[in-house]
C-alpha cells in the first residue's frame, strides 16, 4: 500500500500538475476546461506526486490525466487514483467511465475496463478536447460501465 494522501485539486497545484503531465507525455490541451473541481492530487509528505482527473460530460465521465512521478510507478499510486476517481463517477451517478490511451491500455483492462469504439461514445464526450484533437485518433478507447 502506498503511503500517498489524496484530496481535491487546488488551483495553486496548476503549474506543477502540468508539468507532471508533460513530463509523463500525456496531454494537457483542455486542462483547464474541468480544472481543479474535476481533480484529485496525490501528496506525499508535502509533495505533490499524482494526478487524476474525472471531466464530466452528460451522464459519463472521462478518465484523464492519471500520472505519477516515475519514481513511484508500481507501489500502488496510479491504482489509488483511478480508484478515487471511479468511486467520484459513481457518487455522481455517471453511467460509464471512458478513458484514451496509447500506452496503458493494458493496464486499465487489469482494472475492469473493455475496449470500445470511439465512434460508439457519446456526442458530449466525443466533443471534449480530448476526444476532438488532443489524444491521436491511434489512441485506445475504454470503458468501464457503472
Amino acid at each position: 500500500m502506498n503511503d500517498g494522501k489524496i484530496e481535491p485539486a487546488a488551483s495553486g497545484d496548476l503549474d506543477v500538475v502540468r508539468g507532471l503531465l508533460l513530463r509523463a507525455e500525456l496531454p494537457t490541451a483542455g486542462l483547464l476546461d474541468q480544472f481543479p473541481a474535476a481533480y484529485v492530487v496525490m501528496r506525499r509528505s508535502l509533495e505533490l506526486v499524482g494526478v487524476a482527473g474525472l471531466e464530466t460530460y452528460g451522464r459519463v465521465g472521462l478518465l484523464r490525466s492519471v500520472a505519477v512521478v516515475r519514481t513511484l510507478h508500481g507501489q500502488g499510486f496510479g491504482r489509488a487514483l483511478v480508484a478515487n476517481r471511479i468511486d467520484a463517477a459513481r457518487v455522481e451517478s455517471l453511467e460509464a467511465v471512458y478513458l484514451l490511451t496509447t500506452t496503458a491500455a493494458d493496464y486499465f483492462r487489469a482494472l475492469g475496463f473493455a475496449s470500445t469504439p470511439r465512434e460508439a461514445v457519446p456526442a458530449d464526450l466525443a466533443a471534449s478536447p480530448e476526444f476532438a484533437g488532443a489524444c491521436p485518433a491511434s489512441a485506445a478507447c475504454l470503458l468501464l460501465r457503472l
